[in-house]
Parts: structure tokens; sequence; C-alpha cells
């Protein structure tokens, strides 16, 4: 009884109301307009897969198996990627796939004795606290020692965090790195690092995908897969987009290709 509640209410509540609502319009159409009610009804499977597992085991899955988590037996440096903030009554707080990452980020930092770099600025039209600056006072407070954090308040986007980390690690020296970000944007976070020559480790945490056994919940709608599902989609529109345009514009024009990559917002 439970489970015939749980689907009904899945479909009847957003976002799975937007699966039935066009999904009824669709069927009652059939006679008077088919191309109408084809339309409808494409639009009620397109928001279906975008809204249950269905579409996580398309658009996430693939990325979150990119990288496997590794722990090397030495670490220099210890990069954890910002992915917001959000003004709470008291101050800052990180959003939580920031926090996450964070944490993972210390926890390794701390293990190794090795310097945290945290990273992440502030995304235009926002006044609020950077990334970065939000994540060097809370390693603080986590026992980070205040000069074992390199800050990089400054990137706006995945592609300029590996720029700016770059200088930041070629000018200290750094050999071995650990790379920390979620699972489904470290392939377009990787991609960024090695365009700037510097080899990290991957350790991927964060994941959306529940990599389990499939169950009947990964059939109907639910938040949780339209959220993980629209940054897999993002995702992967961004990893589609640095390619083409860093085939085109990064070996003659760097200058542009920074200004048309903030496309890529280090929100993942």
């Amino acid at each position: 009884m439970i489970v015939v509640q749980k689907i009904i209410e899945a479909f009847l509540l957003p976002p799975g109301l937007f699966v039935t609502v066009p999904l009824i319009l669709g069927l009652s159409w059939l006679k008077n307009s088919k191309t109408k009610a084809s339309l409808l009804l494409l639009f009620a499977a397109f928001n279906y897969v975008l809204t249950t597992s269905v579409g996580s085991f398309l658009f996430v899955k693939p990325l979150e198996m990119s990288f496997r988590k590794t722990i090397p037996s030495t670490c220099d440096a210890v990069i954890v990627l910002g992915g917001g903030v959000i003004k709470n009554p008291d101050g800052y707080e990180l959003r939580s796939h920031t926090f996450k990452r964070f944490i993972e980020a210390v926890e390794l930092a701390k293990n190794f004795d090795a310097i945290l770099i945290v990273s992440g600025g502030t995304l235009p039209g926002l006044s609020q606290e950077s990334e970065a600056i939000v994540m060097a006072k809370l390693a603080k407070e986590f026992g980070v020692p205040e000069e074992k954090v390199l800050i990089d308040d400054k990137s706006k986007n995945t592609y300029e965090n590996a720029k700016n980390i770059a200088n930041l690690i070629k000018n200290r020296d750094l050999k071995r790195i650990i790379l920390v970000a979620s699972a489904v944007h470290m392939k377009r976070a990787m991609m960024s690092f090695e365009k700037f020559k510097i080899t990290a480790q991957p350790y991927p945490v964060d994941y959306l995908c529940d990599h389990g056994p499939l169950s009947w919940v990964d059939f109907i709608p639910t938040r949780e897969s339209s959220h993980a599902n629209m940054l897999g989609l993002h995702e992967l529109i961004g990893l589609l987009w640095y390619k083409l345009l860093i085939r085109v514009h990064l070996s003659s024009a760097p200058s542009s290709s920074t200004s048309l990559l903030s496309f890529f917002s280090s929100k993942a």
C-alpha cells in the first residue's frame, strides 16, 4: 500500500506532475491532432527521463565512472574546487556540494600534512564573500594551519580554477597533487588541469547517482533525480563546449578563450 501511495504522489507532485500533465493531454488529443499529441507525449517522455534515475544512468553515471577514487602514497598539495556559498543570517556557509568536497580535502591534507589549495571566486552579479575565502576560514576551524592554506579567490569557472592554481603550484614547486571535485564534475576538471600541464591524482566525491542495484524507486520521478540529471546534462554540454573552444581558440587566442569559457561555472 505504501509503495502505491508513493508512486501516486510521485506523479501528482512536481517534478512528476510535469510528466503526468503532458501525458494526459497528449493521450486526450490523439484523435483530434496527432501532431500535437505526439509532441506532448514526446515532452512527457523527455520529462520522465529527466526526472528519474533512468536519466541518471544515461547522463550522470558514465561521468561519475570516469575516474575511481585512489589514495597515493605521498602528497604535496590537495586541491578543492568550490561549488557555491550561501549567505545565512549569521554569515556565509558552503553549499552542500562544496562542503562535501571540502571535508574530504581537509581530511586528506591533514593526513598527508600537505598544502590545502582552496579555489573559487565570486560569480558575476553576486556580492558575497568568495568561495575560497569561506573555505579558508573554515579550514582553520577544522585544524588546518593558516600557513598550510593557499587561496585562489579569483576563479569564476573551472578553466580559471586550473589556470590560477597552476601558477600557485609552479611557484611553489609542488609535484604530487590530489584534485578533489564532485564525481560528475571530475572529467571536466581533469581536462582543465591537463591543459595547464598539471598532473593530479583525481579524488572524486559527492556522488549523485545511486550505484547500487535497481529498485522501483529508480523508475518514479524524484527531486533528487531531477537535480542530478540537470547537473549531468550541464557537464555533458560543458564538455562538448569546452572541447570546441579549446580546439578553436586556446592555441591562438587564450584571452578570448578565457572569456568564452566563463560558460563553465564551477558550481557543478
